[in-house]
């Protein structure tokens, strides 16, 4: 007689159990779609939803992803015809794009802004407008995870869609398969043909020697900042397999994948049969081809550092008046800062720009965010522009303006759509690239009024970088042709002439004089400073850094200074205005492009534009597939009984979910009942998004077990403003306990509003954590019906925390120190709950101390709790009406940052990112009499499974000095 289920069969009772009610898109997307007339647009491809006035950009759009949808499919040779993809297009500015796989309650789908607003996307081959590469991208994904056949092709025909095996390949293979064809889709755009890219790559290379090791393939892995070594790795690791093995085998291995019953199991030795090696030896052989090729490339003698270490990211600028050079700048361990430093390279300033206190001007510090750096001509303030969320979550751009003597930002102009670019030289205006849809113009700003005019007037798809303006009133910029980046100039008149028109990612241009611009230009695959001259249409080259230059800027008409790409961060460099080569002409005709690494096959050819065969384009049905659950999962299954393990007991039930295309409407229904009770247990859930941004859900919950039957209803709202999230919520609760020989019969029950705000603005590092910063949280419950023969009472609680750095000198620690005040008036005496809760939910596997032997009448259990934790009190439970607590913990960082392909070759890859050294005290004071201290400390082992399941194993020790508690020794893991 079976004891165990087979854990195929666990898994699928798992999710067929995960019907529930949940916000199908981010507050911001759901609040667009509320907000706007929305339409459905039917190929036999795609289905797209829409906002009514962004037609013509999602038509566009939709042309693109289906093109390369059909392009994919060309490559899985897989004989099941697979239904269309569900996409969806949003007004909301959010600067990304994704894919959701089939997942239970949620159906798999594509989700789309119509623009992107930062200029990271110009530096990575894309731009603001081209959002159909940037679903071509998402298309790779959304054509892998369709695979899936075998035993879950059959249980997602039946349950409305369950899971899909390819969700679980790895990270690396999912972002690095994407990433490799979105710049073979039929054209040369994307990460694959960006010259930042490349240069990235090229210097971590540089500086290990070719030497990977597999968790350089993690997303985790913080020397590959920004990008992620699951991206960058990664892409370079699937273009080597599909050079070295063909790109068939890459569609051979996720077939095999679709196929799978555990997916996550044994991902390595699929690879074997599809490539002939496994995942460690084709990156070891990988690294070995990386290191036997390598071309080591040294600075010219020409080219002198400023500042050895600005970071692994910056943006940077120097002024025309007296040489000052500014970055904003962040490293590993440094938090993001405002940076000025003289003409010859000392520090003028270096500040922080994050603020704490609530009303702050702004979220957002970091320079990713960040474009459009230029000095007023007389060299006394910096002009910026910065993308930050507004209260729903979008991006919006502002500019700032900063004291180049201080770093203090003396204004902010609100509400800039697009990206930055440059103040003009007499410090009236500021110059920017305006977004909307899926076009860019450019735009004056004038500092004074506020006022926007126009300069250009561009329609259609069509991409911009960010402009300079020269003394005279001319404007240069970058603008995304058919052929790639390339320089163009506005006239005084409003005329627009190309300067260059060719392949050779032509960008970022600054004036240095009425006659002549420096600007970024590809050579030899990397990104050099060029300097061109107007009137004769000369060109010369003045850099050959070894990998990458970027944001080269004029330094008082003799030099240039710009980042340089070094190893894993960036370097301040100073190079001659004298050419490294003969000067030539500009080309006005693209140079041949360089052959492809692979064969072409169908999937890679030109790209001759696509007709939409469209079906339909119809208003948005409100209810549309409301009625047709997205999972309809009955099941059956058999267990030992827990009193009487020779018998069996067997369970029976169904988990219906379903909601409308655009999720305004969302229910879910779970009824299971076992041979053992009297009753079924059933749970009912329903939410609505027509209140967006504001989430309102209502559930009303039957739970029958042996001793006891719990009746629970909530009904709640949330949203976030900024970061900020706000709730509030109306709860009741009944438990009735069964008379047995063990305890008297019992009701109990209670029902009250609740609310609650979480506020935090901090700043920190990748290795050194939350260096600084201020949280605080404030929580309320009114409870006019509780318990049986009680009065009604509230709970009251605020926190406060604050973030400082550790020790001087170390950068990889910090400080952290907490308040936390809970009171409930008129509760019955001993109702909350002190200690006796494990940090962070961990699994303990040894224990040493004295059992716990707090105990809480069965009248005063409804089916919640009232609890508080309390460091090195995780055994023990103290019993009060109040409680103050105060805790400290410093915590140092070792970093590893060291990982494998697999673990035990049948497991996916382990990755070890840092080990945490901790030491803490925490006191409390029950009641306002009792004192509660503990001192001790405690070590964490952070590990990363298959690159999504995170595991710290850990050992605490804690002293308690009340109470006639002892010494407590935990050991155990969590997830």
């Amino acid at each position: 007689m079976p004891r165990r289920l087979p854990p195929l069969l666990l898994l699928l009772l798992s999710l067929a159990g995960c019907a529930f009610v949940t916000p199908r898109f981010p507050q911001n997307i759901q609040a667009d779609f509320a907000r706007e007339d929305m339409r459905k647009l039917s190929t036999p491809t795609l289905e797209l939803y829409y906002p009514a006035r962004l037609r013509p950009s999602a038509l566009r759009i939709a042309a693109r992803v289906e093109d390369c949808v059909e392009r994919l499919r060309l490559l899985t040779k897989s004989p099941r015809k697979r239904p269309r993809v569900l996409a969806y297009l949003t007004g909301a500015d959010f600067n990304n794009a994704y894919v959701t796989p089939d997942y239970s309650s949620i159906p798999q789908q594509m989700v789309l802004p119509s623009h992107m607003s930062l200029e990271l996307f110009n530096l990575l081959g894309f731009g603001p407008a081209e959002l159909g590469e940037v679903g071509c991208h998402e298309a790779v994904h959304y054509v892998q995870m369709q695979q899936t056949d075998g035993l879950w092709g059959v249980v997602n025909t039946i349950t409305g869609g369950l899971f899909q095996p390819n969700s679980l390949t790895e990270s690396w293979f999912l972002e690095g398969l994407a990433t490799y064809y979105e710049g073979r889709l039929g054209k040369s755009q994307g990460r694959p043909h960006s010259p930042v890219w490349r240069g990235f790559f090229e210097a971590s290379n540089a500086a290990l020697g070719g030497d990977f090791h597999g968790g350089y393939l993690s997303p985790e892995h913080r020397r590959m900042d920004p990008f992620g070594g699951n991206y960058l790795t990664g892409s370079y690791f699937v273009a080597w397999l599909a050079e070295r093995y063909g790109e068939d085998r890459l569609w051979r291995l996720v077939e095999k994948q679709g196929e799978t019953l555990i997916p996550p199991v044994a991902v390595t030795l699929r690879f074997n049969s599809v490539f002939g090696r496994t995942i460690g030896q084709l990156f070891d052989q990988f690294s070995q081809e990386l290191a036997a090729k390598q071309q080591r490339r040294e600075r010219p003698g020409t080219q002198q550092v400023l500042a050895p270490q600005v970071g692994y990211f910056a943006r940077l600028a120097a002024s025309p008046a007296d040489g000052a050079i500014a970055t904003v700048d962040v490293g590993r361990e440094e938090v993001s800062r405002l940076t000025v430093r003289e003409r010859d390279g000392s520090l003028r300033f270096s500040r922080s720009l994050t603020q704490f206190l609530p009303a702050r001007r702004w979220l957002s510090t970091h320079p990713l965010n960040m474009s459009g750096l230029s000095f007023t001509a007389d060299g006394r303030f910096l002009f910026l522009t910065v993308s930050d969320i507004d209260s729903l979550g979008n991006n919006v751009s502002r500019v700032w303006q900063a004291d180049a003597r201080t770093g203090e930002v003396v204004k902010t102009w609100e509400g800039i759509e697009g990206l930055g670019g440059g103040v003009t030289p007499d410090g009236r205006a500021y110059v920017f690239v305006h977004v909307a849809g899926d076009t860019s113009n450019l735009h004056r700003l004038d500092l004074a009024t506020g006022e926007r005019t126009p300069l250009t007037h561009f329609e259609g798809r069509l991409s911009l970088g960010p402009p300079a303006v020269s003394s005279d009133g001319r404007i240069v910029f970058s603008r995304l042709t058919e052929h790639g980046w390339n320089l163009a100039l506005l006239e005084t008149d409003g005329s627009v002439r190309a300067l260059t028109e060719d392949v050779h990612y032509n960008y970022a241009p600054r004036w240095l004089d009425a006659g002549r611009i420096v600007f970024l230009r590809e050579h030899e695959g990397r990104w050099q400073a060029h300097l061109l001259d107007l009137a004769s249409s000369e060109l010369s080259r003045i850099t050959d850094a070894p990998h990458l230059v970027m944001d080269v800027a004029p330094l008082s008409g003799s030099d240039v200074v710009f980042l340089n790409r070094d190893g894993f961060d960036f370097s301040l460099d100073r190079a001659p205005l004298t050419p490294v080569a003969a000067p030539e002409a500009v080309a006005q005709a693209p140079s041949p492009a360089p052959a492809p690494a692979v064969a072409t096959s169908k999937a890679s050819a030109p790209y001759q534009g696509h007709e939409l065969n469209i079906l339909s384009d119809v208003p948005y049905s409100p209810l549309e597939r409301f009625f047709l659950p997205e999972l309809r999962a009955p099941y059956v299954y058999a267990l030992p009984d827990a009193d009487d393990t020779n018998r069996l007991v067997g369970y029976a039930g169904v988990a219906l979910a379903g909601q409308d295309r655009l999720g305004f409407h969302q229910y879910a229904l779970l009824v299971e009942a076992d041979t053992k009770l009297r009753e079924p247990s059933l749970s009912f859930s329903y939410g609505t998004a027509l209140t967006a941004p504001w989430y309102t859900s209502l559930s009303a919950v039957r739970i029958a077990q042996a001793d006891r039957r719990d009746l629970q209803a909530a009904l709640s709202t949330s949203r976030v403003f900024w970061n900020t999230p706000v709730s509030f919520s109306l709860l009741a609760l009944r438990r009735d306990w069964y008379s047995t020989s063990r305890h008297p019969n019992v009701h109990t029950s209670l029902i009250g509003p609740e609310a609650s705000v979480s506020y935090l603005a901090s700043e920190g590092t990748s290795y050194g954590g939350t260096q600084r910063g201020l949280g605080l949280s404030l929580g309320a419950g009114v409870y006019p019906l509780a318990f049986a023969n009680t009065e009604p009472f509230a709970d009251l609680r605020a926190e406060a925390t604050a973030y400082l750095p550790g020790l001087p000198l170390l950068k990889r620690d910090n400080l952290q120190l907490t308040a936390t005040a809970r009171y409930l008036p008129n509760a019955p005496e001993g109702l909350l709950q002190v200690g006796g809760i494990a940090f962070g939910s961990p699994f303990v596997l040894r224990r040493e101390g004295p059992e716990d032997t707090r105990t809480l009448p069965l009248r005063l259990q409804p089916g919640t709790s009232f609890s508080e934790s309390l460091r090195g009190y995780e055994d023990f439970a103290l019993s009060a009406r109040n409680a103050l607590i105060a805790s400290a913990r410093y915590r140092y960082r070792i970093i590893f940052d060291y990982g494998w392909t697999s673990f035990l070759w049948l497991g996916p890859s382990f990755f070890i990112s840092q080990l945490d050294l901790e030491a803490f005290g925490s006191f409390a004071r029950t009641d306002l009499r009792d004192n509660h201290r503990a001192a001790g400390g405690a070590v964490f082992l952070h590990t990363t499974f298959g690159q999504s399941v995170g595991v710290s194993l850990f050992y605490q020790y804690a002293r308690r000095f009340d109470d006639g508690l002892g010494d407590l020794h935990l050991v155990g893991f969590s997830l």
